[in-house]
């Protein structure tokens, strides 16, 4: 009857796939730290950095400024957000 199966190891099996939670924790297998990243900064938050989204998720940007698209570095991932050091800073936008 095992012969008929399409895997081997029964136990073995991705979980995963039957959680409700589908994509809750993708973002760490994606995302490194130390990856740089081209974020549009679109708002400021309460402590004064920027804010940008990158597939979804908040990018952390100190000292970015409204309408700026800039060059980031991954340097903390948590569940906050991603946050970022700038490498480069392009035109700002209107």
């Amino acid at each position: 009857m095992t012969k008929y199966r399409n895997y081997k190891e029964v136990y073995n099996i991705d979980v995963k796939r039957f959680s409700i939670y589908k994509g809750v924790n993708d973002l760490k297998d994606d995302v490194v730290i130390g990856d740089e990243i081209d974020v549009l900064v679109k708002e400021i938050d309460e402590n004064g950095r920027g804010v940008g989204f990158y597939r979804g998720y908040k990018v952390l940007i100190p000292k970015g400024f409204i309408n700026e698209r800039v060059r980031v570095r991954i340097v903390k991932i948590s569940d906050e957000g991603l946050l970022g050091v700038v490498v480069r800073r392009y035109e700002r936008t209107k």
